[in-house]
């Protein structure tokens, strides 16, 4: 609740006890406010204040992260809806952007052809993110303090969930190989391979749920928000993206596309990648609309996450 008018303050005026709870009552709200709706410096929100509560105005534009190739170099991208911005990391042989959080990116970034280092990006400085002896680090999604990814330690692939400090390993039952994908609150999605068929999960820290989309010889989940989980599966051999809820499955496919993928999910809004003439484009799907994502000059643009 927003409390009613506050009284004005004289220059050099006393502020009464009554005041200064109340600027701190509006101030936790604001927070709180911005908080839910994920909103960082420079997105736009407008908060009109009325006496039962609060109007929220547009929530500025998204941010969708990806990459293009150009001249076959991989390079990474910040999209806000009008201007890409290049995200390179420092003499690396690609820069590969899978997820965003606020300010903060994650990724890979192969030093060298066939490697892959994994990275944390806030805007101004990469920060390496390697699981201890692994060949290969990779980190894909992001919520706040806490990173999920994929490491191949002696050739066996594990998913990981990273605090800061800490790595903790994912594995699925069973599985040969697993990786994690998305992150929102406690619940992880990904992939896990078992007696040679990829199939989605979701883990909420301790028990691991199958998503397996009906008549798929291979399913993938790769991205969540709340109940609501993005993915892709192969169909009589057609790939298609989908949105599943956590009891139905609601196709997603490209417009003339011979493979679409679902990657990112932010409200209604989902990220991808749509194969259209041999040509990779990423997308913008709002539920009803595709609108295209294509890096200028680029001879493939793939779009991982937005928020």
């Amino acid at each position: 609740m927003i409390y009613p008018k506050l009284d004005r303050v004289r220059n050099g005026g006393k502020m009464s006890v009554e005041l200064v709870n109340g600027l701190i009552k509006r101030t936790e709200y604001a927070a709180d406010l911005l908080k839910q709706y994920k909103c960082v410096a420079g997105t736009g929100i407008n908060i009109k204040q009325r006496y039962d509560g609060a109007t929220i105005g547009s929530a500025g534009k998204y941010r969708i992260v990806g990459i293009a190739s150009i001249g076959g170099q991989f390079i990474g991208y910040l999209y806000n809806g009008s201007t890409f911005t290049n995200i390179i990391y420092p003499g690396a042989f690609g820069t590969i952007p899978l997820g965003i959080d606020s300010q903060n990116i994650v990724g890979n970034a192969p030093p060298t052809a066939g490697t892959f280092q994994g990275f944390l990006y806030n805007g101004s400085t990469f920060i390496n993110i390697n699981f201890p002896g692994a060949g290969l680090n990779t980190a894909i999604g992001i919520q706040g303090s806490s990173i999920v990814g994929q490491a191949i330690v002696d050739g066996v692939s594990r998913g990981y969930l990273y605090n800061g400090s800490t790595f903790a390993s994912i594995f699925f039952p069973g599985a040969s190989s697993t990786n994690a994908r998305g992150i929102d609150g406690a619940n992880i999605v990904g992939i896990a391979t078992v007696s040679g068929v990829s199939r989605g999960y979701l883990y909420n820290g301790s028990t691991f749920t199958s998503i397996i989309y009906p008549g798929a010889s291979l399913t993938s989940a790769l991205g969540l928000q709340g109940s609501n989980i993005v993915g892709q599966a192969t169909v009589g051999g057609v790939d298609i993206g989908y949105l599943y809820n956590g009891s139905t499955f609601t196709n997603i496919i490209y417009p003339g596309a011979s493979v679409t993928q679902a990657f990112g999910i932010s409200g209604s809004n989902i990220v991808g990648s749509a194969t259209v003439g041999g040509v990779t484009i990423g997308f913008l799907y709002n539920g009803s609309t595709f609108t295209n994502i294509i890096y200028p000059g680029a001879e493939l643009t793939t779009a991982y996450a937005i928020n």
